[in-house]
């Protein structure tokens, strides 16, 4: 599902530059759970960015699903981040204007799915992650951790293959944590690659795959 090979990306920071990812190595493949742990300035969101289609390594190789990353224009990234790759963040990305139908519909009408199929994907996730009586609630109705279950719904409705999970649980009590993580893990005995960036070491041992980030450089533990 994903192939990095000696990927590599430097940016200028106040003049200077600043060496973020240094020959990194990485291959999930389809169904692989793996947390990346590390500490802040040590590549961690780097890393996501460049798998997420959202930054491209200054060099190196990245095959997504059998595609070549690097030789892509914007437009063709833009189309692998809405059908390959799915995003869950730590403050949720949920629109507070919509509901929490709309909030999971609202990819799949960019990418021109139809009110009626969407709309019935969109109930079908929220089903799946026990919020089928909270879809006309808008965000600001529901709790931290319902509304990380909107985000993940929101994903399994688009039904991308990979899954990029950064800090899901950050902001959720113990139980709300634990339950967005068995979801997780769900997803990947589904078949969905999940990667999931965390600065909770407890957390990432939760995960069949770990690694860890240091001065840029990908360590797997064993």
């Amino acid at each position: 599902m994903v192939i990095l090979r000696d990927i590599c990306r430097t940016y200028e920071v106040d003049g200077r530059s600043v060496e973020a990812l240094k020959g990194v190595d990485l291959t999930l493949h389809r169904g692989d759970f793996m947390a990346v742990t590390g500490s802040s300035g040590s590549g961690k969101t780097t890393l996501m960015n460049i798998v997420g289609c959202l930054d491209k390594p200054q060099r190196g190789s990245y095959l997504l699903d059998g595609a070549d990353v690097t030789a892509m224009s914007e437009a063709r990234l833009s189309r692998a981040r809405n059908r390959t790759v799915g995003f869950i963040f730590q403050g949720f990305n949920l629109i507070q204007d919509m509901t929490a139908i709309e909030n999971v519909m609202l990819p799949l009408a960019v990418r021109g799915v139809d009110w009626r199929e969407r709309r019935a994907m969109a109930a079908e996730a929220l089903e799946r992650v026990g919020l089928g009586d909270r879809m006309s609630h808008r965000p600001g109705r529901l709790s931290g951790g319902q509304q990380q279950r909107v985000a993940i719904a929101r994903v399994m409705a688009c039904r991308t293959p990979l899954i990029l999970a950064d800090e899901p649980t950050g902001n959720l009590d113990p139980v709300s944590s634990k339950e967005i993580m068995e979801m997780l893990r769900q997803q990947s005995r589904d078949g969905v690659t999940v990667l999931m960036i965390t600065h909770d070491p407890s957390l990432a041992a939760q995960a069949p795959l770990r690694a860890v980030m240091e001065d840029g450089r990908l360590k797997m533990n064993m």
